[in-house]
């Protein structure tokens, strides 16, 4: 099946509102930029830049990953995703300076309409992941830098992993946990809801069991609110739970298993891997 990426763009979750990022340190996304899917850097060098504007304090820096063949630069200036993402193509034995001017063969990708970090690299592609996510789904991006053309973008469930990145001659391979948030809830609206979903999301499997997703995550996000505020955990939780009555209204979010291939010309034809679908409420 051929899909386009589902959902829409995220809100800043750990952060409320840009005027935060002026006085809360930014977090990098979150989830799949440790992978162990991505090639290992052979080193990350760091150029600091000066004070940024956070609390606690932290450091404008340009910050550079050299792999085999390539090295990617990151300006990040401590606000939420990097200010700009280039790279340079060299030799094996190549090392390219990390500094603030731009070197010969560098390329920046054209991210002005994205807010992002760098990821990795893997199977000669760079990979880009949403600042932050909504909903428990985050999104990625793929780049190829022998253009520096984007070919695929898609969202995976956050704190996921790939299950696999490779090259196949000019198709690329990416297995991962699909997660699309849906218009409508499940838990209320039942059957019409599920088919509606399961149709935008291109899956065709078993309807999971969205009523009990939908108490995992509300007991789950009562025991957080109620650890962190600590006194009478009994009551705590029993306020909780009932203030989280609602969310079995709120549109239900989608996650399973697929096998991504983005062949010549960037066709993507995007198939089911097996295994059952998750099922949880959106924020």
């Amino acid at each position: 099946m051929n899909l386009p990426r589902a959902g829409a763009p995220w809100a800043y979750l750990l952060f409320g509102t840009a005027l935060a990022a002026a006085v809360i340190a930014p977090v990098r996304a979150a989830g799949i930029s440790t992978d162990p899917a991505f090639d290992r850097a052979n080193a990350v060098k760091h150029v600091r830049l000066g004070p940024a504007q956070t609390q606690p304090i932290s450091y404008k820096e340009f910050r550079c990953s050299y792999f085999t063949g390539i090295m990617v630069k990151e300006w990040d200036e401590r606000e939420i995703g990097d200010k700009e993402i280039s790279y340079v193509l060299a030799p094996e034995a190549a090392k390219p300076a990390c500094q603030k001017a731009i070197l010969p063969g560098e390329h920046k990708l054209p991210i002005s309409n994205l807010i992002v970090y760098f990821l990795g690299y893997a199977a000669g592609a760079i990979f880009l992941g949403d600042a932050d996510g909504a909903n428990d789904t985050i999104g990625f991006y793929v780049f190829d830098p022998k253009t520096g053309r984007q070919r695929f973008t898609d969202t995976i469930k956050l704190e996921s992993k790939f299950a696999g990145i490779s090259a196949d001659g000019d198709t690329l391979r990416l297995g991962y946990t699909r997660a699309v948030t849906g218009s409508c809830s499940v838990v209320t609206e039942g059957a019409d809801c599920w088919t509606k979903i399961a149709q935008q999301a291109g899956f065709s499997g078993p309807s999971p069991d969205c009523a009990a997703g939908y108490r995992e995550a509300g007991q789950k996000f009562a025991d957080e609110v109620c650890r962190t505020q600590g006194g009478d955990t009994k009551k705590c939780l029993a306020d909780q739970l009932t203030r989280r009555a609602d969310w079995d209204k709120t549109p239900s979010v989608i996650a399973f298993d697929v096998k991504t291939a983005i062949g010549p010309g960037d066709s993507v034809t995007i198939t089911l891997a097996g295994g059952p679908a998750l099922c949880w409420p959106s924020d």
